[in-house]
């Protein structure tokens, strides 16, 4: 396929060893947003924006190490919480509803526990019928201009 490809745009994420394939998502995720920031590159007003943007693109190597120096508690929280779940919600809005989709998938693939992605504003739409005090829910929030909104 890439042979036939007018562009390439190759991420250089190495092989994949686990079936979650979490190093080419978060690979393709941050090249697609390189990609946007190159496409606003002749628009003064976005100047800052991408600026704060690349910035947080330089530190993201350092925050996943700091995400992986939790993992003892991230696992007993999880072994505490979700030892008996047979179900669990993944609550995203706007740009994270597709990170809820994508963590979504990777607790299906990699635990084989029942993972559904709701867009939050949505919740009450449905999806709530299914909810009770045993139901785990995770909620993706960034600090964003919907954050507030979200916490609703």
């Amino acid at each position: 396929m890439a042979r036939e490809a007018d562009l390439l745009l190759p991420t250089h994420a190495g092989p994949e060893i686990g079936v979650a394939s979490t190093k080419a998502y978060t690979s393709q995720f941050i090249a697609m947003v390189m990609f946007a920031l190159s496409l606003s590159e002749d628009r003064a007003s976005k100047k800052a924006r991408r600026e704060e943007i690349m910035q947080g693109l330089a530190n993201v190597s350092d925050q996943i190490k700091q995400i992986l120096e939790l993992d003892k508690p991230i696992k007993e929280l999880c072994q505490k919480v979700f030892k008996n779940q047979k179900s669990l919600l993944l609550l995203g809005r706007g740009s994270q509803f597709s990170t809820a989709l994508e963590g979504a998938l990777k607790i299906k693939e990699i635990s084989y526990l029942h993972c559904e992605a709701v867009m939050s504003g949505e919740l009450k739409h449905g999806v709530l019928a299914l909810v009770d005090e045993n139901m785990p829910i995770i909620m993706i929030l960034t600090r964003d201009e919907i954050f507030k909104k979200s916490l609703n």
